[in-house]
């Protein structure tokens, strides 16, 4: 490959980035849900800023269907955010994240904020054996 036609791919792929660039600008501009929960999921979660809008879509389409009182809700928020980024997880799995990710949660609020949501139809539950697999309902 010779000097000019390199140069051609690193100015095709640079024209490539700046148009992503633009796109997520337009994004964030807009000020929507989405995108102020992408950048909190981005940096809390260390992923790449394409993933992060899709997980943060997921967590939006989630939180939509909950009432005010539970969106506010930092553990709720939580939780949705931990399944939206992770997938299914044990019940233990999920303490630790949302720990992890809020600093402090006991588990009986965890638990609490869990029969709430599946109440609500935002998260599945499943018994395994001794085991309870938790999963976003739209998984």
């Amino acid at each position: 490959m010779s000097f000019e036609e390199r140069l051609e791919r690193i100015e095709r792929l640079l024209a490539e980035v700046l148009e992503r660039l633009r796109r997520i600008e337009e994004m964030a501009g807009a000020g929507g849900r989405e995108a102020r929960i992408a950048a909190e999921i981005a940096t809390a979660f260390t992923l790449p800023i394409h993933e992060a809008i899709s997980t943060a879509r997921r967590v939006a389409q989630a939180v939509s269907r909950v009432d005010q009182r539970m969106a506010d809700d930092g553990i709720a928020r939580a939780i949705v955010e931990v399944l939206a980024v992770n997938g299914p997880t044990t019940l233990r799995g999920l303490e630790r994240e949302v720990r992890r990710l809020r600093g402090t949660a006991s588990r009986r609020v965890i638990r609490e904020r869990l029969r709430v949501l599946e109440r609500l139809g935002i998260v599945r539950v499943e018994r395994r054996g001794r085991r309870m697999v938790i999963s976003l309902a739209t998984d």
